[in-house]
């Protein structure tokens, strides 16, 4: 499972607390073990991703896995996607 998460206060004005992609794998869709350091992405050093990110939609297209998702301002200033490097 993909999801959005975020620090409890302060998250719209603290970038370090704002809006980042969890992950959590489930064997039987009710104990979930929350995987949130293999995401494998977060904010860019510079750009419309640089304070958050944030509803991610991930799906499987000719064998990649592709991630959409919003960046700075909820989407405001856009969104965009990434491919997962299967190395």
């Amino acid at each position: 499972m993909w999801y959005s998460v975020r620090n409890g206060s302060d998250y719209r004005k603290n970038t370090e607390k704002s809006y980042r992609i969890g992950y959590a794998e489930s064997v039987d869709g009710i104990k979930w073990i929350r995987k949130d350091k293999d995401v494998g992405i977060d904010v860019s050093e510079e750009g419309w991703d640089i304070e958050m990110l944030a509803y991610p939609n991930v799906y499987r297209h000719k064998n990649k896995l592709f991630m959409l998702y919003n960046g700075n301002g909820f989407g405001q200033s856009g969104f965009g996607y990434a491919v997962l490097d299967e190395k």
